[in-house]
Formats: C-alpha cells, structure tokens, sequence
C-alpha cells in the first residue's frame, strides 16, 4: 500500500458516488473543475489520506521486521567484484544503508500517526451528526450521498483547509531551516574604504598601461 494506490482508491470512491449526479466528471469532458468543486475534492483526499493512516502504520510495522531481516540476509551474502574493495567494506556499507533505511521507516510511521492525530483533531472539533458523516465515508469506507457528504466538506470547508495549510507553512519552514543547516547563512560582506577602492583603482590602471608599453 502507498501513496498511488491511496489516490486511485479515492479516485475510484469519488467517481462511484457522483457517478450519475450533476457533480459527475468524465474523463472525456473537456470541461474543466469549478474552483470551490476542486477545493471540495482536494479537502477529501487529505480526509482521505488522513484517516488510511492508521492502516498504514500497521502495515509498516506488520512488514517491517520481515522487511529488515531480508535486509540482513542479503547483507551476508554479499560480495565484492573491486579487487580494491574489500568484503568488509561492502558489508558494512550495507550495515549503514539498513541503518539509514531504518530510520526512514521510523519517520515513515511518525508522519503517518501526527496525520491519523490530525484527521482526529478535525473530526474532534466538528459536531457528532455531521462527524458520522465523515466518519461512515473516511473511516468505515461506506458508500454515502454525495450531496449530502460534499454539503457538510463545504460547511467546514475553510476550517479543514486551515489544518492543512498550517502544516505546509509548517513544512516550508522545516525545509528552509534544513537548507539553512546545509549551506549556512549568507556570507557577510566586509564593506570596503572609499579611500581603499581608489588605490585598488589605481594600481589596477598601472598594471593594465604596463602591458602596453
């Protein structure tokens, strides 16, 4: 299970419940998505995204040890075709990529449960006859009326969306101070005599009429 099959299934969810309503999109028309009916759409496949995490999370975890043990036995197995290079040194590279991909599984899940936390937060904040809406669809993956699912989004619409744009402002900033680690701030200029800039002048001139004569 990821990302791409995520999307397909809400993309399938969506098309069988609009399927013959006014809100129905053919992969054949031309026409394009009204704005507040795309802004609807993207809000429900964050939902969406949201409440797959918790079975994602047991996903990675179920195949995680499975996972890493191929990881090991694959690791003493291999060997070195660079007369250069030694066993020892592949073996331990492999070490460190399984270390490395370790921690990638272990902020994989972190990710995903801050998203389940965040869907829960939403669906905490809402009033309960509108949250079992949601909850039938997002959770229980049920078939729901479409006017009356897309009604309550629009509702809360601005409220959700806030949720989201939140963490990208959030995200953005983790990223510049990522970049800020690696590359280090601005160098500072150190600012420089006119009196200094004239003799630069100068001897640049001299230099330059030596060359002609």
């Amino acid at each position: 299970m990821n990302l791409a099959i995520i999307s397909e299934e809400f993309g399938e969810q969506i098309a069988a419940i609009t399927a013959g309503t006014r809100y129905e999109i053919s992969s054949e028309s031309d026409n394009d998505v009204p704005v507040m009916e795309a802004r609807i759409r993207n809000t429900m496949y964050c939902l969406w995204k949201d409440a797959t995490s918790k079975e994602l999370v047991k996903y990675l975890r179920r195949s995680a040890e499975q996972y890493f043990l191929e990881l090991y036995d694959f690791s003493y197995g291999v060997t070195s075709y660079d007369e250069d290079v030694s066993i020892t040194k592949g073996t331990e590279h492999l070490a460190l990529m399984i270390v490395a991909e370790k921690e990638n599984r272990k902020r994989q899940i972190e990710r995903l449960e801050r998203a389940y936390e965040r869907f829960n937060s939403i669906m905490d904040s809402l009033p309960s006859h509108d949250v079992d809406v949601l909850q039938t669809y997002f959770i229980e993956r049920k078939k729901v009326d479409y006017e009356l699912l897309r009604g309550v989004v629009k509702k809360y619409l601005k409220f959700i969306e806030a949720y989201y744009d939140t963490d990208t402002e959030a995200a953005e900033q983790r990223s510049k101070e990522i970049t800020n680690d690696i590359e280090g701030p601005a160098p500072k200029i150190k600012s420089i005599p006119i009196q200094q800039l004239e003799k630069n002048k100068e001897r640049a001139l001299k230099q330059l009429n030596s060359l002609f004569k």
